[in-house]
């Protein structure tokens, strides 16, 4: 594990001061979106979603960073991403989340048109397809992605997905993934106490925060062994209060609409 410390006096980001609000934390974390492998730290960002949000302000920076010529597919996703974002996070991290759990990521079969389909079923979640439509051949979003180009320089980031959480004072940078403890630990170090853990979710609370989770991510989530999760699953949906997501062979689930 690489594990970089800096301070106020030499940390990258002192030029460009993080506005921290009222949560003590920032945690900005760096995913590949061209890497469907990279996109399961998803689950480990909503476990600490559900669990330090009240400490924590979250930023994701979408890469491609094994693009070099010829990736138009993941330049077009990245653009679209981004793009959600300028209407919202929750947009841009509920795309992500669906191609996620539905396993749909660019290839020769993926086209352009595609995406602005799953685009359009975000419409009735607030997403404006219009407004999306002109902030993709917009100068907010260059300079948006331009603000990601920088903030990936600053960090010095090698290796993906990484994290790294901010405080006022210093910044602890962590490439690739690891076990949940160790973030934990970190978020310990720098806020000087163990820091409150939100832990009353259970299977519906959380299909019910998020638009739909995989019966792994719950088990992450819950620290519960899959048969566990399977039977309650069961029994939720027998009482229509949740459902399986179509094409994802019974192990991705949502609320009852």
């Amino acid at each position: 594990m690489e594990l970089e410390q800096c301070n106020e006096s030499s940390c990258s980001l002192e030029e460009t001061p993080i506005q921290v609000t009222y949560k003590p934390l920032e945690l900005f974390y760096f995913v590949d979106i061209s890497d469907p492998d990279g996109l399961h730290v998803m689950t480990l960002i909503k476990k600490l979603e559900l669990e330090y949000g009240h400490l924590i302000r979250f930023r994701m920076v979408s890469t491609v960073p094994s693009c070099v010529g010829g990736c138009q597919e993941e330049v077009r996703l990245l653009t679209m991403i981004k793009a959600m974002e300028l209407q919202g996070k929750r947009h841009a991290m509920r795309f992500l989340r669906h191609l996620h759990i539905n396993d749909i990521f660019l290839n020769k079969t993926t086209h352009d048109a595609d995406l602005w389909e799953i685009a359009r079923s975000f419409s009735e979640y607030g997403l404006d397809i219009d407004e999306l439509a002109a902030d993709i051949q917009s100068n907010q979003l260059l300079s948006a992605l331009a603000v990601d180009h920088q903030i990936l320089k600053d960090w010095e980031i090698e290796t993906l997905p990484a994290l790294t959480f901010v405080t006022r004072d210093e910044a602890l940078k962590i490439e690739g993934v690891y076990p949940y403890d160790v973030y934990q630990a970190v978020m310990a170090e720098l806020l000087g106490y163990v820091p409150n853990r939100e832990t009353d979710w259970d299977v519906e609370k959380v299909l019910g925060h998020y638009d739909a989770s995989t019966i792994t991510e719950l088990a992450f989530i819950l620290e519960l062994e899959k048969p566990v999760i399977e039977r309650e699953l069961k029994k939720l949906s027998l009482q229509q209060r949740c459902r399986p997501v179509p094409g994802c062979s019974g192990q991705a689930w949502a609320t009852k609409k």
